[in-house]
């Protein structure tokens, strides 16, 4: 199975878009609003651009590792534009508390910070395995090859400089078509 996706920019506001598009409640009434659409852009009552994309079938979510080895206060890792701190006293959400005792308590700190922050944690999940945490896209695709991973630290050794493996999803490149304009 491949996948199209349509993505329309209009004029009209949110609230307006989402009571015409939202309150549906079966699938068949969002399959009618949608052709109810479709159907005034290409008779020009109403005006948008369609970026429309196609796919493959069964997307890949990108991933990476983070590896700790004797983690220290001050020791930090970016993923995308957000980088994580270690310190003993975490004071903002960006902190991570370095317990020192292993390295497994350490990956498991840091995997749930990511995972609770309000920025990464809309991207990516992270998981700890011992002393490797494994930061994955939560968009399957190959938009998940573009996060940034990266460790400036010693202790701290990234798998590369963004997450890889991504694959399938819409393809990066699509065309638009300007309707009712």
């Amino acid at each position: 199975m491949s996948t199209i996706t349509f993505t329309v920019k209009s004029e009209e506001t949110q609230a307006v878009l989402q009571d015409r598009h939202q309150r549906s409640g079966s699938d068949s009434e969002m399959a009618i609003a949608a052709m109810h659409l479709f159907s005034d852009l290409s008779s020009g009552t109403r005006r948008a651009s369609v970026d429309i994309q196609t796919g493959s079938a069964d997307p890949v979510a990108a991933s990476g590792t983070l590896t700790l080895v004797s983690a220290v206060a001050t020791d930090a890792i970016t993923i995308g534009s957000e980088t994580f701190t270690f310190t003993s006293t975490p004071s903002t959400e960006n902190d991570v508390e370095v317990d020192g005792a292993t390295d497994a308590d350490d990956a498991t700190a840091l995997a749930a910070a990511i995972t609770a922050h309000s920025v990464a944690g809309q991207i990516v999940t992270a998981s700890a395995v011992s002393n490797v945490v494994t930061i994955t896209a939560k968009q399957k695709g190959v938009v998940g090859n573009f996060i940034n991973l990266s460790s400036a630290d010693g202790t701290i050794t990234a798998s590369g400089a963004n997450l890889t493996g991504g694959t399938g999803g819409v393809t990066e490149a699509g065309v638009t078509a300007s309707l009712g304009l």
